[in-house]
Parts: structure tokens; C-alpha cells; sequence
């Protein structure tokens, strides 16, 4: 009976190895499928944007209209949209979003310049084609310093960037920013 026992024994170390390595190799492809949807959906970015929408510049103005034309570069984990947004004679705005994948977190993190304010600290997760992030101003915006950013890519060359904020001190959440832009 031991004689068996120690075969048994013996002869699982390598079937737990085996299985072992089974699910390093699972593992591993499971991380490289992930990794290539995050590429897949990052290369989206990449060419010239136009569009528009509407902004609320501050607490007592409405909505503006406005037209963006943006170039956007989706390279390895990085996904970089540059450009400028008018609103007739009213005014120009250099507009920038610079974000950075982190495998290991699943996080985005990065900048948004557009803001008269200053340049913002993002940072969120995508869930099918949209990041949606949480957003903080260097100063106050329409009575505090955090809004929500999201960024949906439906990857048919349409791309969507809403910002919702409160607006006022202890004001309703809405959007401030909701523009629409087509791939050219």
C-alpha cells in the first residue's frame, strides 16, 4: 500500500506541474488578449477630428455653441487628442487630452487642457468603448475642483467627450461640456 501511495505521490508532481503550467499559459494568453483589446481600442484615436457642442463657461452663462477641429494619436498604451475649440467671436481655446494605460492598474491616467483654470489630473477605467473619468481642476470650477470626464470612441469614427460638473456651490450636476466629432 505505501509502495502505491509513494507512486501516486511521485507520479502527481508532474500532472501539478503540468497543471501548473497550464495556467501560467492561460494567464499569460488572457493578459496579451487584454492587452490587445486596450491596443485595439487606444489606435482609435489615432487621425483628424471635427465636431462641436455646447459649453457652460461659467455659473451664470448658458450653454455656447462651439466647433473643435482635433488631431488624436493612439500609440502603444498612450492616446493623445490635440487642437482648438471656437465659439464664434467669443472665444478660441487650445484644447489637449494626454492619457497613458496602465496595464497593471487597468487604469487611464493623464491630463486635460481646456480650462481657463488650468490643466486638470484625470484618471479611470474603460468599460466597452468608453473611459469614464474622474476629473480635478487645479482651482475651482463652478464652486469646487471635481468634475467627471468621459471619453466613448465607438471605433465607426465617431467620438463623443462629455464633461458633467455641479454647477455652483451645491449646484445639479449637468453637463458643461458635450461635444460630438466625426473621424475625417
Amino acid at each position: 500500500m505505501t509502495q502505491l501511495i509513494d507512486r501516486l505521490v511521485v507520479g502527481a508532481a508532474p500532472i501539478g506541474a503540468a497543471l501548473m503550467g497550464a495556467a501560467l499559459i492561460a494567464t499569460s494568453f488572457a493578459a496579451s488578449a487584454a492587452q490587445a483589446a486596450e491596443a485595439d481600442f487606444i489606435e482609435r484615436f489615432g487621425g483628424a477630428w471635427k465636431g462641436g457642442g455646447v459649453v457652460i463657461r461659467n455659473e451664470t452663462a448658458g450653454p455656447t455653441n462651439i466647433r473643435c477641429s482635433l488631431s488624436g494619436e493612439g500609440v502603444e498604451n498612450t492616446i493623445s487628442i490635440a487642437g482648438k475649440c471656437r465659439a464664434f467671436a467669443i472665444f478660441t481655446r487650445d484644447v489637449r487630452v494626454n492619457v497613458v494605460y496602465e496595464p497593471e492598474s487597468g487604469l487611464y491616467r493623464g491630463t486635460y487642457q481646456g480650462s481657463k483654470v488650468g490643466t486638470a489630473v484625470l484618471s479611470g477605467k474603460r468599460s466597452g468603448d468608453t473611459i469614464k473619468f474622474a476629473l480635478v481642476w487645479p482651482k475651482d470650477v463652478m464652486g469646487d475642483t471635481e468634475a467627471a470626464m468621459t471619453i466613448t470612441n465607438n471605433g465607426a469614427g465617431e467620438l463623443r467627450v462629455l464633461v458633467n460638473d455641479k454647477v455652483g456651490a451645491g449646484g445639479p450636476v449637468q453637463p458643461v461640456t458635450d461635444l460630438a466629432l466625426i473621424a475625417n
